[in-house]
């Protein structure tokens, strides 16, 4: 039995417009994002891994350009996970999930590849979901205070 698996095609709109700006390095469209992503650096320092958090710029067919709350290097491979704009069925929250690498960084700007990716599933988007992530996230303070601040103290102005 001859068994044949097709490889996944790039079906993304190319980008041939010629720009005033010869650092243009776009080939494929991109659409403007505003969310939160996050991130752990794989296969940095001595097996350990590190996290963060950015604020999404920009994502194409096999880019992503964000912002992170970190330095990050070119060449470093990443985990990111960040919430997915469009709904499953209209209810089900999606998050889209990919590793990529840093291929550069131009000040706080940070652009990634888009390697193996996935979506899942993060639930549906009910009032009373986004009442109780607000109440934990209120919190979280509270609970885990930071380093040199006394406990009860975090939010009291």
């Amino acid at each position: 039995m001859n068994l044949s698996i097709r490889q996944q095609r790039d079906t993304a709109l190319r980008t041939y417009e010629s720009t005033s700006d010869s650092k243009e390095r776009r080939r494929r469209l991109r659409f403007p994002l505003t969310t939160e992503l996050r991130y752990q650096i794989s296969g940095h320092g001595k097996g350990e891994s590190s996290r963060g958090t950015g604020q999404v710029q920009d994502i194409s067919s096999k880019g992503l350009a964000f912002r992170p709350d970190g330095p990050l290097e070119p060449g470093w491979r990443l985990s990111v996970s960040m919430a997915w704009p469009a709904k499953l069925d209209n209810h089900c929250m999606l998050r889209f999930v990919f590793e990529g690498r840093v291929l550069r960084t131009d000040g706080s700007l940070v652009v990634l590849t888009i390697d193996r990716h996935e979506f899942r599933t993060a639930g549906k988007s009910t009032a009373a979901a986004r009442e109780e992530i607000a109440h934990v996230a209120s919190r979280i303070g509270t609970l885990y205070p930071s380093k040199g601040v006394a406990p009860g103290v975090v939010g009291k102005a």
